[in-house]
């Protein structure tokens, strides 16, 4: 079954049916469709948050959470957030640990997860700055994160609009537990060469469901963070 209602998801967060829906309406448990008046909620994005675990607190904007990306991975030129925020943002960087990222940098992206068949698989790549899984395709990435393979999914960012243009032309069929993840962002900035920040891979890595790549991802950035 790949639904819970809402009963089910908060018994399974430990938190009241008024805080799931609260987590639904910012985005950390997806909606997945209703029965009658009954929310149902992508069991998947329960199973992600009970692993995350739903502290408190309010998350970066979009803009703040790549600063913060780039800042971790080394890169100064954040052009794109104010030097106060930067300012900030630095301090923060420095007290805090790994598992507090996937919270304050969740509205980095809006996510789409779609079904395709391996064939398109292979011709979206070339339409996404890859990340996540599909990332360890680059020798170098996957020597850091200790992974390989990454073949059989498309995992990436691109601007806001292209999911459903992408949707449009291969006929991808929306799918929560699909092999083709789309992170659209609102500004390419962040992306200095065509590449997605080092931080912003491992953060992927540290959401997905395989643990292996969890472990990974959050290895990484604990290192970033300790540099």
């Amino acid at each position: 079954m790949n639904t819970l209602t809402t009963r089910e998801a908060a018994a399974r967060l430990g938190v009241s049916q008024v805080a799931t829906r609260k987590l639904i309406g910012t985005g950390q448990l997806i909606q997945a469709g209703t029965v009658g008046r009954a929310i149902l909620v992508d069991k998947a994005s329960v199973d992600q948050l009970a692993r995350l675990g739903t502290r408190p607190g309010r998350p970066w904007t979009e803009q703040n959470a790549w600063a913060a990306l780039a800042l971790l991975s080394g890169d100064a030129k954040v052009g794109w957030a104010g030097s106060s925020a930067v300012s900030r943002l630095r301090s923060k960087l420095r007290t805090m640990s790994a598992d507090e990222l996937p919270v304050l940098a969740r509205r980095r992206a809006s996510v789409r997860r779609f079904r395709a068949t391996p064939d398109v698989v292979h011709l979206l790549r070339n339409h996404l700055l890859l990340s996540g899984a599909a990332a360890m395709g680059n020798d170098d990435l996957a020597e850091r994160f200790g992974l390989t393979g990454g073949a059989a999914v498309a995992e990436g960012y691109a601007l806001v609009g292209d999911a459903n243009a992408l949707r449009d032309a291969y006929g991808l069929i929306e799918n929560q537990q699909g092999n083709v993840v789309i992170r659209e962002v609102a500004s390419s900035a962040p992306f200095a060469g065509g590449k997605v920040p080092l931080a912003a891979v491992a953060l992927d890595l540290l959401e997905s469901a395989g643990t292996r790549e969890r472990s990974a991802g959050r290895r990484v950035i604990q290192e970033m963070l300790n540099d």
